[in-house]
């Protein structure tokens, strides 16, 4: 025993010495890879363009178990589809399905396995805390009694607590399809701790699709699918460094490997986020409020050395009220006597978001002369209406245009 403490006095050495680093540099984990560039897609209009009419309810069960049906109808390249889903939530686990009117199954399973030890010392924040501080315009700012005056008194909402997501999670998604080649299995498991964060993932993962050849220059293995490996380290407070590595063998005797290194810088903030300026003196703020401890900015930066595809972006949120946002992707390919002549292409986009009492509008447009816009409007607790739109110039004779609405409905 003492020999091999001996023998393991240098390693411990060594992670002692990691350790004091990282907490005299006060590093903290930024999320993992697949998040980066999410700042920047929830302002952008991408995800939440509707084609035709689309129609979601949802009902609410229990506090854990809720149903909802989605239709959508009038899309000029996709027929009429509904949708079924339900979905259950516990500590420890997450289940969710969807089939639609074809007969495609969906599944999705979470187990979170841990939780960083420091969510103990965390203050709670009901879910729905923020509704109790909606601005009124007919009620009048609360008097400060304690002094007897009518002055008014700012009241804030609660700061919520940062986000608990689970350090150890395995993940299964599913998808059974009647269509040939379609269907799908994936496993992922997700490790975040204090400074980093490590993703591992296989899809259609077939350790014996095939014997392997036994001929020379043959292959050596007959495992198949698709596997990846990421890390996100932070290395500074502001800096985040990582990159992934990706596995494609679809058959025993053809692979493709590719590699993408990333970067995020996300500067701790200098000073809280200000209040909207339109808001009368003394009344509380409207929107969902924000994590002291939160970035305002954001810009990150990943490269696919396989593809040459360089992509850069760039988020800030200004006020509580307003986000904006930029992205530029760039193929950046070499001449090679196999490929022809190399290519040089890119494209760049701009958006924001803003947050009024009742709604929240998207815009965005890019240098390929689309412009899109939504518009999501808060009717009445529980019932939102969604309107769509995007014009595309480049098309030429003026521009073809998009239009979709969509209501959401909870109960």
């Amino acid at each position: 025993m003492e020999f091999a403490q001996s023998l393991l006095a240098p390693l411990n050495y060594v992670a002692d010495g990691v350790a004091a680093l990282k907490k005299r540099n006060n590093l903290a984990c930024t999320g993992p890879f697949e998040n980066l560039h999410r700042e920047t897609k929830g302002v952008f209009t991408t995800l939440h363009l509707i084609q035709g009419a689309k129609f979601d309810i949802t009902s609410i069960l229990s506090q854990n178990f809720q149903v909802s049906h989605s239709f959508s109808w009038g899309a000029a390249q996709q027929p009429p589809s509904y949708h079924f889903s339900a979905g259950y939530q516990a500590k420890k686990f997450l289940m969710h399905g969807q089939i639609d009117d074809q007969g495609t199954l969906q599944a999705r399973a979470n187990y979170f396995w841990d939780y960083p030890h420091t969510l103990n010392e965390l203050p709670h924040l009901d879910p729905h805390a923020h509704t109790e501080h909606q601005y009124d315009p007919n009620m009048p700012p609360k008097a400060d009694g304690d002094k007897g005056t009518s002055a008014a008194t700012p009241q804030t909402p609660p700061t919520p607590p940062p986000s608990n997501k689970p350090a150890l999670t395995s993940k299964l998604q599913a998808q059974l399809t009647n269509q040939p080649g379609a269907s799908m299995m994936q496993y992922e498991h997700d490790w975040v701790g204090h400074t980093c964060a490590v993703n591992v993932k296989a899809i259609n993962p077939n350790p014996l699709d095939a014997p392997a050849g036994k001929t020379v220059g043959g292959p050596s293995t007959a495992v198949t699918g698709i596997y990846s490996i990421s890390a996100l380290q932070a290395v500074t407070p502001s800096v985040s460094i990582g990159g992934e590595w990706i596995l494609q063998r679809l058959r025993p005797d053809a692979g493709e490997v590719s590699y993408s290194l990333a970067a995020k810088w996300s500067p701790p903030p200098s000073a809280p986020v200000p209040p909207p300026p339109s808001l009368p003196p003394g009344f509380p703020s409207p929107y969902m409020p924000v994590n002291p401890s939160d970035s305002q900015q954001v810009f990150t930066a990943t490269y696919a050395i396989s593809q040459g595809v360089l992509q850069a972006s760039y988020w800030r949120k200004l006020n509580q009220r307003l986000e904006v946002a930029a992205d530029v992707q760039m193929l950046i390919t070499p001449a090679t006597v196999a490929a022809g002549p190399g290519r040089r292409e890119g494209i760049a986009s701009v958006g924001f978001k803003l947050d009024t009492v009742y709604a929240t509008i998207r815009g965005m447009f890019d240098t390929m002369g689309r412009v899109s816009t939504v518009l999501e409007e808060r009717m009445a607790p529980g019932l939102s209406f969604q309107v769509s739109g995007e014009l595309d110039y480049a098309k030429g004779g003026g521009g073809i245009g998009k239009v979709g609405l969509g209501f959401v409905l909870e109960a």
